[in-house]
């Protein structure tokens, strides 16, 4: 190919937010196939480097190998190593030559491309094309330049369920989602948190936001859908156990932000947060963003339907005072009415 494939992958990603699908999915193809030609051309390149018994005698360790390559003069084999002992650190290696060659073998595939691929059949409406792209991005996933885009693919596939209005489908792969994340997966934190809220004392609500604390923000959309999913079928402890966990990472997020930006910053409950949230414009649009301020609105109402009455409505009257975002404000007015 006459170019770089990170560069044909670029124009694909121009060409797709020009909406022009067609060239999009034409430079993907050929990204795909140039990141295949020249891994493969890496592959041989090393591997004729590393042929010869003079360099093979010294073993696998890749600064023995190094320097014998120097020695005869394989620059490109040199600088070859050097890219990607720069790229992924020497660490990533263990100083091993096979473990390299492992390496350039395994990132033949473009995950980035097919994701992108599927997105486009997404839009298309080709959902079919659409989720076969994107399973075989989450094949490749290990590769992804940037690891937690991963992520996004497993939402795809969730919103492909959607389109096409299964939604046993949708429980099914957001809780395999859920999967990765050690937050659910602790069941004592689980089983406390929601403990803290059926207490459904006086000091409830505030020990909730006080004592947890959760910090994998990818969760957030299947905390939130899932919660929203079990309260439609009417799975109470189920949408309260999501609808928490979205609201306690959510919060955490917003906190660490917070104490950041203003050293000063002293932590009062609840009601010291919210205040604290509406001084900045990018947290306010980030919980928008991420239907975090719905979520503790929802996380009230859910309460309350779990016969949760204290917290529901201390939770009500500091969302209705304090609450950085309109809509949800005036919602929490009008349930404590």
């Amino acid at each position: 190919m006459q170019f770089e494939d990170s560069y044909i992958y670029n124009n694909a990603v121009e060409a797709y937010e020009s909406k022009n699908y067609g060239r999009a999915l034409k430079y993907c193809e050929d990204a795909v196939l140039s990141r295949k030609l020249k891994m493969e051309k890496e592959t041989k390149l090393l591997e004729k480097a590393i042929e010869p018994q003079e360099v093979s005698s010294v073993g696998d360790k890749i600064s023995e190998v190094r320097a014998v390559l120097l020695k005869r003069d394989e620059y490109d084999a040199v600088n070859l190593i050097d890219f990607y002992l720069k790229k992924k650190g020497e660490s990533y290696f263990d100083n091993s030559v096979s473990k390299l060659l492992n390496h350039l073998n395994s990132i033949k595939v473009y995950p980035e491309a097919q994701k992108l691929m599927g997105d486009i059949y997404k839009i298309e409406g080709e959902y079919t094309f659409a989720e076969m792209y994107y399973r075989e991005a989450l094949k490749n996933s290990s590769v992804l330049d940037i690891p937690d885009e991963k992520y996004d693919i497993l939402y795809e596939l969730v919103d492909i369920s959607a389109l096409q209005n299964d939604e046993e489908e949708k429980e099914s792969r957001l809780l395999v989602i859920l999967t990765e994340d050690n937050v659910f997966l602790d069941k004592a934190f689980v089983n406390s948190l929601i403990r803290q809220i059926k207490l459904n004392k006086k000091d409830s609500l505030e020990k909730f936001f006080s004592m947890y604390r959760a910090d994998n923000y990818y969760m957030m959309k299947a905390y939130s859908e899932l919660s929203d999913y079990y309260r439609k079928n009417d799975v109470r402890e189920k949408a309260l156990t999501f609808v928490s966990l979205d609201v306690i990472t959510g919060f955490t997020k917003v906190l660490s932000i917070i104490k950041k930006r203003n050293i000063n910053f002293e932590y009062k409950g609840l009601s010291s947060v919210l205040f604290e949230c509406s001084l900045y414009p990018d947290i306010i649009d980030w919980g928008i963003k991420n239907d975090l301020w719905k979520s503790f609105f929802n996380l009230a109402v859910i309460a309350r339907e779990n016969d949760c009455y204290i917290f529901a409505d201390d939770l009500l009257k500091i969302l209705a005072e304090y609450l950085p975002e309109e809509y949800y404000r005036k919602a929490a007015v009008l349930q404590i009415r």
